[in-house]
């Protein structure tokens, strides 16, 4: 029987590719967390730059969003005090299958063990006085 991946599932999902992408960049990861609770889910190094980096991860039609204002706040001032740049990377997955038959509704529920489509437009760097 087919089973849709869950929340959690789709989260560490999310951090998964954010770490292979930021370490094809070049990035050295130095955490990981794929705890939703807890902020940034990645810090990584390049070429001296300490990065602090929060995830979410949506299913289609959505976007991985930061919940509130306070949660970018508090991670900005974090990733401040440890001279680190802050960083916002928000996905979403599709169920393949369902994208390739146009099917909008079913895209939104991707399955264990079934091919995911990802969308991601790249890191969003997040300062002090944008929030």
């Amino acid at each position: 029987m087919r089973e849709a991946l869950t929340e959690a599932e789709i989260h560490r999902l999310g951090v998964h590719i954010i770490r292979e992408e930021l370490q094809q960049e070049g990035w050295v990861i130095l955490e990981l967390n794929v705890n939703p609770k807890v902020n940034p889910q990645i810090v990584a190094r390049r070429n001296g730059t300490l990065g602090h980096v929060l995830v979410r991860t949506a299913r289609h039609p959505n976007r991985g969003a930061v919940e509130n204002d306070d949660v970018v706040r508090s991670c900005v001032e974090h990733a401040s005090r440890h001279n680190a740049r802050c960083f916002f990377a928000g996905l979403r997955v599709s169920h393949a299958e369902s994208a390739r038959l146009h099917d909008e509704k079913a895209m939104g529920v991707p399955f264990r063990g079934e091919g995911v489509l990802v969308a991601f437009a790249g890191l969003e760097e997040l300062r002090s006085g944008e929030v």
